[in-house]
């Protein structure tokens, strides 16, 4: 028998304001110099979820590979993203997203987003379980 003990949540709510993205420090993703996001965690960082808003922006593509499952939400811009499932990555494809796309990510893919509208690729990122990242909260939030 474990000795851990369950950690349990509790229930928030972020009311999503552009504001609080709009005044983020832009960050670049690791190993891509050059690159460029934003992002502001929405105080939802539980034990199981992690949900932050974010600016993906044009130029350089960004791959990554996923530790968590994730749900995104396109809130504006457009984006094509390609896609290598596990276990073995020989099951790829591509698919786009535009405003109003629901995109579910799963755990060990490797993805590549590539921004393909003049705007930032903005979304809602929900991750599970909570990876950790880094994010600093956001000031509507804080």
């Amino acid at each position: 028998m474990s000795d851990k003990a369950i950690t349990w949540g509790k229930i928030k709510v972020y009311d999503i304001q552009d504001s609080d993205l709009d005044t983020a420090e832009d960050m670049e993703f690791p190993f891509h110099p050059g690159s460029r996001f934003r992002a502001v965690n929405t105080g939802i960082d539980e034990p199981s979820v992690q949900i932050n808003y974010e600016d993906f922006f044009p130029g350089q593509d960004i791959a990554w590979v996923l530790p968590h499952d994730e749900v995104q939400y396109v809130v504006s811009g457009t984006a094509e993203i390609d896609y290598w499932l596990p276990p073995l990555m020989l099951e790829s494809g591509t698919v786009s997203v535009k405003p109003g796309s629901i995109v579910y990510l799963p755990r060990a893919s490797r993805v590549v987003w590539r921004v393909t509208s003049e705007e930032p690729l903005r979304h809602l990122c929900v991750c599970y379980p909570n990876p950790g990242y880094p994010v600093a909260t956001a000031p509507s939030v804080a």
